[in-house]
């Protein structure tokens, strides 16, 4: 019999499936062309991953045409604030921001990590809705009773979005739809 060493950890815990907060190391738009056109998105990479584990957020407009989901981001991640501003009717602020993709480096955000079954051998993903860290920003704040609703609001949404099929393969396949509605009422601004 030989003497051997082995590692005693099991693992970083680094992909695993939940919640990690992470740093955004860099931030750049990009535009998809499909059947129905074109449609802008914006790839965030996060501080300690390699370049193809990030998070791709796909513009997503309301019935109105306002632009949501990408300004969702800069709205958890508090990155371009540049004011919050009141309505005519003073009930529902209005944020002023700047969507420069740099605005989003080094802001801290928690992320969503999901197993895709798609392939069949369970890689980590990051969901496309973020929540905010607990913070005191300069025009917008976040407490801890805030950002835990903002999760439970991004998970039942993933929840929502995650379609179970099975591939020719026999595999259960997880698929997640880039458009669909996400609103945070419980959000006081």
């Amino acid at each position: 019999m030989a003497v051997k060493t082995m590692s005693a950890t099991s693992g970083s815990g680094q992909y695993n499936a939940g919640w990690h907060e992470l740093t955004i190391s860099k931030a750049e738009y990009g535009s998809w062309k499909g059947p129905k056109g074109t449609k802008r998105y914006i790839d965030v990479w996060f501080e300690g991953y390699s370049e193809n584990m990030n998070m791709r957020v796909y513009e997503t407009t309301t019935k109105e045409g306002e632009e949501f989901k990408i300004a969702n981001l800069f709205k958890m991640a508090n990155a371009g604030i540049l004011h919050v501003l009141q309505d005519p009717t003073g009930k529902k602020p209005v944020i002023q921001y700047d969507d420069e993709a740099t605005n989003l480096v080094g802001k801290t955000v928690n992320t969503f990590f999901y197993k895709e079954t798609k392939t069949g051998n369970e890689y980590s993903r990051i969901f496309d809705s973020v929540a905010p860290v607990a913070q005191e920003g300069e025009h917008l704040s976040f407490t801890v009773d805030q950002v835990a609703g903002i999760k439970k609001s991004v998970e039942t949404n993933y929840n929502k979005r995650a379609v179970s099929q099975t591939n020719s393969n026999g595999f259960a396949e997880s698929t997640v739809s880039e458009t669909t509605d996400t609103v945070y009422e419980d959000i006081p601004f």
